[in-house]
């Protein structure tokens, strides 16, 4: 039999020196939410913004973030917060509703052997707790997904697999081998714990049916009438000087969404590491990307008048599968 979930809720201490919005500040709290998905109480840290009124009529909207490689705990308040409290006070993005499940090195995925259904615990049992006990959307319309690192990753597991549960979804810097099959997966440059790291969670030995399906490369290459007939918002971004070489899984992903005709945004950003100055101005950036999901801005009438002139002239053509034809050059040689 299934428990109640029991909720315990943490006051966290107020960011010192962040913006704040008409004098009110925004508030965070810590939970503990009681499941048999995973193993102890699963907790989860939930960021209420200036002034949040659980009667207004209309519901904020909510962001799903998804923490990095770290244990998780207090990454909402340092990774995330002070820049969207900024982005609040500049307009970049209306007030919002964010969770932050703490999952360790869950990698977002039901485990194959059991007893840390992650993926399930969150889609099914932490969103819907939140959306019951907070004045939240309560659809997909008002719902985004982001992470950076290991978030970003897991924001492409969780996001590519269920598309129709998002308006959008954003990953920084997504960590994950660069392969498109397991064939290829070598794990010299992870260690010597990488294939027991990878067997605890897809199976001993490892069920390659079931490690495809969760990576993002192979979902995208095996979902792909899904994903581009969703609507599904999507950002995919790293930095080129990045040491973790995030920008390798990124490009693929982005090269395998673009064949497939998959509508996506790509940021390759020039000078940009894993960390460092350059996150800020990419984080209002995903900010911005969740405010225009959120909130569509219709018919572009200038764009609409070079989009009948091109379709005039007879130099338009719609967007397919394949549409850019091409063989790839091989740069490590010499030209002849």
């Amino acid at each position: 039999m299934r428990r109640v979930p029991v909720i315990i809720a943490f006051p966290m201490l107020a960011l010192l020196g962040a913006p704040a919005t008409s004098g009110q500040e925004s508030s965070l709290t810590n939970h503990a939410l009681a499941s048999e998905l995973v193993p102890g109480e699963p907790r989860f840290d939930l960021l209420l913004p200036p002034a949040y009124d659980p009667e207004r009529t209309e519901p904020y909207p909510l962001l799903l973030w998804l923490h990095g490689g770290s244990s998780g705990e207090g990454n909402l308040e340092r990774r995330l917060r002070p820049h969207l409290e900024r982005a609040w006070d500049e307009g970049t993005i209306e007030h919002i509703v964010v969770v932050t499940p703490i999952t360790g090195g869950s990698y977002y995925i039901d485990w194959k052997g059991g007893g840390k259904s992650w993926e399930t615990f969150i889609l099914q049992e932490l969103l819907p707790h939140v959306r019951s006990h907070y004045n939240v959307a309560q659809d997909r319309a008002g719902t985004v997904l982001g992470g950076g690192s290991a978030g970003g990753q897991g924001t492409l597991r969780i996001g590519l697999r269920n598309p129709e549960m998002f308006a959008a979804a954003a990953a920084l810097e997504p960590g994950f081998p660069p392969v498109a099959s397991f064939a290829d997966l070598d794990l010299t440059p992870y260690g010597p714990g990488a294939m027991l790291f990878l067997q605890e969670r897809f199976g001993n030995p490892v069920d390659v049916e079931y490690w495809r399906a969760r990576h993002p490369p192979t979902i995208v290459i095996d979902n792909a009438d899904r994903l581009r007939a969703s609507g599904l918002k999507l950002l995919v971004e790293a930095g080129d000087e990045d040491a973790n070489l995030t920008y390798l899984s990124a490009e693929l992903v982005h090269r395998l969404l673009f064949d497939a005709a998959i509508p996506h945004e790509y940021h390759l950003i020039q000078g940009a590491a894993h960390t460092g100055r350059s996150v800020p101005r990419r984080l209002e950036n995903v900010l911005a990307f969740f405010q225009r999901a959120l909130r569509p801005q219709g018919p572009d009438p200038q764009a609409e008048r070079h989009l009948a002139n091109a379709k005039q002239s007879g130099r338009y053509a719609p967007r397919v599968p394949n549409q850019l034809d091409y063989e790839t050059v091989d740069f490590r040689s010499p030209p002849p």
